[in-house]
C-alpha cells in the first residue's frame, strides 16, 4: 500500500495529518472547556447551569475523538516524539490526564443528582478540568514552539520551573482566554434567556482581549523566539498563518459588538487554529526543538515508524477520519436547536 511513497514522503504526509489533527482538536474543544471555564461564575442556578451543560453534553466527547486521533497517531506514527514528550513533560502530560478525567465525569453527572452539594462539587471540577486542560496545552505547544532543553544524544536538561517561561504562560494565558471567548459564544449560540445575554456581553469584552492577546504573542514569537521564522524566510506564504490569525480576531471583536453570534464564534476559532499552526509551522521538520542547539532536536525523519507502519496508517486514516467527519456533523445537525430555559436536552 502507498509503495509509490517513499519513507520521508510518508513522514511529510503525517506531520502534515499531525498538524491537522491538533488543529482540529483545539478549534473543536475549545467550546466545551470554555463552557466549563465559565459555568461557575456565570450560571446563577440550576436552570442556567443545566442549560450550559446541555448546549456542550452532546458534543464533547465527541470532539475528544480528535484529541484521542492526535495522541494515537503520534504514538504510532512518532514513536520516538510519543515517548520522549513523555519522559520529557511526564507531570504535565499526567496534569492532563488527570483534567480530562475529572472534565469528563463532571460533564456527564452534573445534571444527574439533585444534590446542591453534589453539583458544587462537580461543577468546580468541570472548571478545574477544563482550567488544567486548557492551560496545560497551551503551555505545552509554547514550548514545543519555543524549544525543550533537549541537549546532545537526547538528554533533557530542562526542568518543571523551566517550562513556564514567560513565552510560555502567555501562551497557556491566550489559549484559556481563547477558549472562554470560544465557550461564551457557543452558549450564546445555543441557548436563550438570561443566560445567553451574559455570554454574549462577556464575549463582547473577551474577544478585544484575545485580540491584543494574540498581537503580542505572535509579534513575541516572531521577534523573541529563536529560529523562529526560518521556515517563514524560507516559504513566505507561509506569513498568512498568522495574517489569518489577527484577521480572525479582529473579525470576532466585529461581530460580537454587533451581536451576531455565529459569525465571532467562527472567527474565533479560525484565531486558534491559526495561532496554533503558525507556531507548528515554525518547528518544521521538527517535532521537539531543542532550544540549546537545532540539531539535538528530533525531527520527523529519525522519529518516524517504518514505512509499512505510516503506509498502514495513512490508509485507515483515509477510511476512518471522513467517518469520524461525518459523524460529528450529523450530531452537530441533530442537536442543533437552541437551549430553552426550561429545557434539557437528553443525549
Amino acid at each position: 500500500m502507498f509503495d509509490f511513497l517513499t519513507h520521508d514522503m510518508l513522514a511529510v504526509i503525517w506531520f502534515f495529518l499531525w498538524c491537522v489533527i491538533w488543529g482540529v482538536y483545539f478549534i473543536a474543544d475549545s467550546f466545551s472547556l470554555g463552557a466549563g471555564l465559565l459555568t461557575p461564575f456565570i450560571a446563577t442556578d440550576k436552570v442556567q447551569r443545566t442549560q450550559i451543560q446541555s448546549s456542550v453534553g452532546p458534543f464533547w466527547g465527541g470532539n475528544e475523538v480528535w484529541l484521542i486521533l492526535a495522541a494515537g497517531g503520534t504514538f504510532a506514527a512518532f514513536p520516538l516524539v510519543f515517548s520522549k514528550m513523555f519522559t520529557f513533560l511526564y507531570i504535565p502530560m499526567l496534569l492532563l490526564l488527570i483534567g480530562l478525567i475529572a472534565r469528563g465525569i463532571s460533564i456527564e453527572y452534573l445534571h444527574k443528582d439533585e444534590n446542591p452539594q453534589i453539583q458544587k462539587i462537580l461543577m468546580l471540577g468541570w472548571f478545574a478540568g477544563s482550567l488544567l486542560i486548557s492551560l496545560v496545552l497551551g503551555v505545552a505547544f509554547a514550548n514545543f514552539f519555543k524549544g525543550l532543553e533537549i541537549a546532545s544524544r537526547g538528554v533533557y536538561e530542562g526542568t518543571l520551573l523551566g517550562l513556564f517561561s514567560p513565552y510560555a504562560l502567555l501562551g497557556g494565558v491566550l489559549f484559556v482566554l481563547m477558549s472562554v471567548t470560544s465557550g461564551a459564544l457557543w452558549i450564546n449560540v445555543k441557548t436563550e434567556g438570561a443566560i445567553a445575554a451574559k455570554a454574549g456581553n462577556l464575549a463582547k469584552k473577551s474577544t478585544l482581549i484575545v485580540l491584543v492577546l494574540a498581537l503580542v504573542y505572535l509579534a513575541y514569537s516572531f521577534v523573541g523566539i529563536e529560529g523562529f521564522t526560518i521556515n517563514y524566510s524560507a516559504t513566505p506564504a507561509l506569513y498568512l498563518l498568522p495574517v489569518l490569525a489577527v484577521v480572525g480576531a479582529v473579525l470576532a471583536v466585529f461581530f460580537a459588538k454587533k451581536d451576531r453570534g455565529f459569525p465571532a464564534f467562527c472567527s474565533n476559532l479560525l484565531t486558534l487554529l491559526f495561532v496554533v499552526e503558525s507556531g507548528i509551522a515554525s518547528i518544521y521538520p521538527y517535532m521537539l526543538k531543542s532550544s540549546i542547539s537545532p540539531e539535538y532536536g528530533i525531527n520527523i525523519f529519525e522519529a518516524a515508524s517504518s514505512h509499512m507502519t505510516l503506509s498502514v496508517m495513512l490508509g485507515g486514516a483515509l477510511v476512518f477520519v471522513p467517518i469520524v467527519i461525518i459523524y460529528q456533523l450529523w450530531a452537530y445537525t441533530l442537536f442543533k436547536e437552541k437551549i430553552k430555559e426550561t429545557e434539557q436536552v437528553e443525549y
